[in-house]
């Protein structure tokens, strides 16, 4: 298993085909579930939560509750009521300035185990 890219790796990429951002300061967005179906159809990718988007630039806002955000999607994920498959998440949580940020990799599902919605 390969060692998760730095935080800085991840704002410098940017969101693209297989990074996501999302600011979650305090709860899970209601779009995140439609996130992790989209990674698991296609190749994977990060669903990082505590970053918000400025112009062209992605920033640390941080998650004030992370064990509680990471509880949150970890237990909703598991339990089956927003996806139709098991999905193979990992999750590494990283610090910066004093601000947590959360992040989870969506492995692709192979067939049979798609699609996941």
């Amino acid at each position: 298993m390969t060692p998760p890219p730095t935080l800085d790796h991840l704002l410098r990429s940017g969101e693209w085909k297989d990074a996501e951002f999302k600011a979650a300061k305090s709860a899970l967005p209601k779009s995140v579930f439609e996130t992790v179906s989209a990674f698991a159809n296609t190749r994977g990718g990060w669903i990082v939560l505590g970053v918000t988007q400025d112009g062209e630039r992605f920033e640390v806002s941080g998650v004030d509750q992370p064990d509680k955000v990471q509880n949150d999607f970890l237990s909703v994920l598991h339990a089956g009521q927003k996806v139709n498959h098991d999905v193979d998440v990992s999750e590494h949580r990283y610090e910066s300035d004093g601000k947590v940020v959360l992040a989870f990799r969506v492995a692709e599902n192979l067939r049979p185990r798609t699609p996941v919605c």
